[in-house]
């Protein structure tokens, strides 16, 4: 397997180089935006578009961006890009055909300025799209090596003219972005938290006038606090503080919400693989209450300003996506494995421990840990 795997990435570099010697007509005031990381980095990014767009008023953008937030991105961010490239990272990564048809598209117009704001660049992704897409400047974060190795690094920091410096410290993920940009515009942004405005709609379903929402999903199974604690937090959060209870996750949790529709011997709704990305925005808007493993419904509810948000960590990221500085929400209440609690005063310590990834068992967090926690919360 390892050595097919090698050849596959060998015919993906073969038709990277192959496509970036093909020369392209660099169109005047025309920028490149390069974003392909997973949902919750979107929602922690996705506020310096308009910023950007600010700007470069006079500037057409192209967004190349993760499939997985095209549903939410071509709804907010339509009035700041002029095109948007969607790219399945997995057939990308994975399917030369795929990969071929996605640079080619990607390449059919020269550029004036690539921008590629990602930390952590990905050799093999978005940096071999820097370096087949033709522009008179490419500018990208000198980033780190957490998804690039060093030989890959030395190589592709060459594809840009300008790599944009960055504290060499594990940093929450939205104050990366700011940082980025900040020296990018060489000025000071005035923005504190992630957020987003949700235009009126109105949803296909009745929802409770009060109601706590259980987001059972995670993307990885490491990240997944096990059902049976689901349950139980749900039919506490029903009897002691009288909340109805809203399931939710994607399609690939529903084996997850008939598991708990079996344990469950209370009335709830289940809306897991049944809403649109947006139309759960409008859940966690409406909601008061969320919990969750540490996946991208927190962010979401930290940008709709969901006044109660209670998250199951395994510590994975730790210091990157979690936890929330209290300056940009006081709402977020994280729950960490026993090893990471006992060590909460030492952040530096833990993020440097964690910062990368996390082994510690989930389900190792007990469920009387988070009823306390709540009752701290909700007395």
């Amino acid at each position: 397997m390892s050595i097919i795997k090698q050849l596959i990435k060998f015919i993906l570099f073969t038709i990277t180089d192959f496509l970036a010697k093909q020369n392209k007509r660099k169109k005047h005031k025309t920028i490149l935006l390069i974003r392909l990381d997973a949902i919750g980095d979107y929602v922690l990014f996705r506020n310096y578009i308009e910023i950007l767009k600010n700007e470069y008023k006079d500037y057409k953008i192209t967004l190349v961006g993760n499939i997985a937030w095209k549903s939410l991105a071509e709804v907010f961010e339509k009035d700041y890009i002029d095109k948007f490239i969607w790219i399945n990272r997995k057939h990308f990564e994975r399917n030369p055909i795929y990969r071929f048809k996605k640079l080619k598209e990607i390449t059919n117009q020269g550029y004036e300025i690539i921008i590629n704001p990602t930390y952590s660049r990905t050799f093999f992704v978005d940096d071999s799209i820097v370096k087949v897409a033709n522009a008179k400047e490419k500018i990208g974060s000198i980033g780190d090596l957490s998804n690039i190795k060093k030989w890959q690094k030395r190589i592709s920091d060459k594809y840009y003219d300008v790599l944009i410096p960055a504290k060499d410290e594990i940093m929450f993920e939205f104050y990366r972005n700011k940082e980025f940009f900040e020296n990018l515009l060489n000025k000071e942004l005035n923005i504190k938290k992630p957020f987003i405005k949700l235009p009126n709609k109105k949803l296909d379903y009745d929802l409770p006038d009060r109601y706590a929402i259980l987001f059972i999903g995670a993307s990885a199974s490491f990240r997944k606090w096990g059902i049976e604690n689901f349950v139980e937090i749900g039919k506490f959060l029903k009897e002691k503080y009288d909340y109805e209870i809203v399931v939710c996750g994607g399609p690939t949790d529903i084996k997850d919400s008939k598991k708990f529709k079996n344990l469950a011997n209370y009335n709830y709704i289940d809306l897991v693989g049944k809403t649109s990305l947006l139309d759960f925005l409008y859940v966690v808007y409406n909601g008061n209450l969320m919990i969750a493993n540490e996946t991208s419904a927190p962010h979401f509810a930290v940008a709709l300003e969901m006044t109660n948000i209670f998250v199951i960590s395994n510590g994975n990221h730790f210091g990157r996506f979690t936890p929330y500085p209290k300056e940009i929400w006081q709402g977020y209440y994280p729950i960490y494995h026993p090893e990471i609690e006992k060590d909460l005063d030492n952040f530096k310590k833990l993020s440097n421990s964690y910062g990368f990834g996390s082994n510690l068992n989930i389900n190792e967090i007990k469920l009387e840990k988070v009823k306390i926690k709540i009752d701290q919360v909700l007395k």
